[in-house]
């Protein structure tokens, strides 16, 4: 949190903000090397830094419309492709979890200003986690849009994973199956039927089986704000519980009803405005969708 004062948000401005702000909001692209890796970064605003990562094998861009409000919030967002999407590069054979934290150390050192928060998107928040764990001097907080990790999703509800990522799903069968594995009813599921990059989900699923769940679980000693949708079934909202009860005050819980795993695409607006309260020092409240 960064302590600033800040009038309260108003709801309303936020939404009208977020449409007229997500196309025309100004960035410039940075790459940034690390390694072998390489990493294109798109960058908007002016304040505090914050770094956005996308859900396991998304696009940046995905989170553009949670971008948009944070930088009419007053902060300055980094958004990096994660490598092998875009135009990021790298090896994808033989990763860690800590491989990809310092893909995102990276980005922060190269930012400068110090310290950032990071906020990560489903299977982005575990590197976020991550990234904390290994470079706590350059993570002020973490939040996380869902929480995964150790209560696991039913079979039927893995299964329709399975087929809502697969390349060879049927488009119907695909629809419903990303309806009922990531979004809550009533929300538009139109961004995630497609743009999956199949060589991103395989690297960083195994990178991250081949990392210790209890060496990225409590994001170190880092400040964590979890925001997690209440209808999500993918990642149980026993995890941010779970997790919360285990970390104690370092935590804060925000359960969103009417949003489900997709918590960053499915509701930029109450995540903003909950984020933004958060990192202005106002407590985390439930905040209803709307």
């Amino acid at each position: 949190m960064d302590g600033r004062d800040k009038p309260g948000h108003d709801d309303a401005a936020l939404r009208r903000t977020a449409k007229m702000r997500t196309a025309d909001t100004t960035h410039t692209t940075r790459y940034v090397s690390t390694g072998p890796a390489r990493l294109h970064v798109r960058v908007a605003g002016e304040g505090p830094l914050l770094v956005l990562l996308p859900g396991l094998g998304r696009p940046a861009s995905d989170l553009d419309p949670l971008a948009a409000l944070l930088v009419a919030g007053g902060y300055r967002v980094a958004q990096p492709d994660p490598r092998g999407n875009g135009e990021s590069t790298g090896p994808m054979e033989g990763l860690t979890l800590h491989d990809l934290a310092a893909d995102v150390s990276a980005v922060i050192e190269a930012m400068g200003g110090g310290a950032a928060t990071i906020i990560g998107q489903a299977f982005g928040n575990r590197i976020a986690r991550m990234t904390a764990t290994d470079r706590p001097d350059l993570v002020r907080a973490v939040v996380l849009l869902g929480c995964s990790g150790k209560v696991q999703p039913t079979p039927a509800i893995a299964e329709a994973i399975r087929l809502a990522q697969a390349v060879d799903t049927p488009a119907d069968v695909r629809a419903h199956a990303v309806r009922a594995a990531w979004f809550a009813p009533g929300h538009d599921i139109s961004v995630w039927l497609d743009g999956w990059s199949q060589a991103v989900m395989q690297a960083y699923l195994a990178a991250a089986a081949a990392t210790d769940t209890a060496s990225w679980w409590t994001a170190g000693g880092a400040a964590v704000l979890i925001v997690q949708g209440a209808e999500d079934v993918s990642a149980p909202p026993a995890n941010g519980h779970l997790l919360q009860a285990q970390i104690g005050d370092r935590a804060a819980l925000v359960d969103l009803p009417g949003i489900g795993h997709a918590v960053g695409v499915e509701g930029p607006d109450v995540v903003a405005r909950v984020v933004l309260r958060y990192l202005t020092g106002q407590p985390a409240v439930d905040v209803a969708p709307r």
